[in-house]
């Protein structure tokens, strides 16, 4: 079974962070200038929580163009779900779909020993989980095509 260990090795770029004093529309500014769906909160040295593309966007839904007064504190996850560098894909997969805020999530802070070490996707998953089964396609095709003939009797 594939551990988040691997996704996070395959995965290019670091995480980037932000505090949940700043803005939002500042916080949205960061997340298009590094084409990512979400920032992971800091207060000081503390990873507090998460905010994503879908928050700014539910939160200019509700606020149309008056949500220059609101903060990252204002619309971050109440409840920061993580998952450990050793979790499997599968159980990582798991948490996103089924977990205590009752919502889909799709981006994942991972830990190591309790200490942040980067963010996982669904869409990192799918990839990795297609890479893995087109390589076990192709080993199953190899395989097949160099079956032995048996003698014949």
């Amino acid at each position: 079974m594939m551990k988040i260990s691997h996704l996070l090795q395959n995965k290019s770029g670091d995480s980037v962070s932000v505090s949940p004093d700043e803005g939002l529309i500042r916080a949205a500014e960061v997340m298009v200038k590094n084409h990512i769906g979400s920032l992971v909160v800091y207060r000081g040295d503390e990873l507090i929580s998460i905010v994503s593309e879908r928050d700014v966007m539910r939160t200019v839904g509700k606020h149309g163009d008056n949500i220059s007064d609101i903060t990252v504190a204002d619309v971050m996850a109440k409840e920061l779900i993580t998952c450990d560098i050793d979790d499997s894909i599968n159980d990582a997969m798991d948490m996103m779909l089924n977990n205590a805020t009752g919502s889909r999530i799709r981006h994942l802070p991972v830990l190591n020993e309790g200490k942040f070490v980067g963010v996982i996707s669904m869409s990192d998953i799918i990839e990795t989980l297609l890479a893995q089964t087109k390589l076990e396609n192709n080993l199953l095709k190899n395989y097949i095509q160099n079956w032995p003939e048996e003698e014949e009797k």
